[in-house]
């Protein structure tokens, strides 16, 4: 795995640990104090958790793409390796 694809994995866990800490700040501020709903921690929970969502497909593709990469130069060496031996 590249080092790319490990740093959006991992940033991509980092912000689904926060948005879950967020979510746990919420539940906790609604049980003490009825009347402190915000709507900020919301929002800023809901946008950990589309990051974490984002940097996961992000690496993903990241995989994706070097798998391809290497696969393709598999090809290209075993059609090259097979046309030296047909000709010679």
């Amino acid at each position: 795995m590249s080092n790319l694809t490990v740093i959006c994995y991992l940033s991509s866990l980092l912000s689904y640990g926060m948005g879950f800490l967020q979510t746990l700040a919420i539940k906790d501020g609604v049980t003490e104090h009825v009347a402190t709903f915000d709507t900020f921690h919301v929002s800023v929970a809901t946008g950990y958790f589309v990051l974490a969502i984002f940097l996961a497909v992000i690496g993903s593709l990241f995989f994706y793409a070097k798998l391809s990469r290497e696969q393709e130069r598999t090809k290209i060496i075993k059609r090259s390796s097979k046309e030296e031996l047909l000709s010679a």
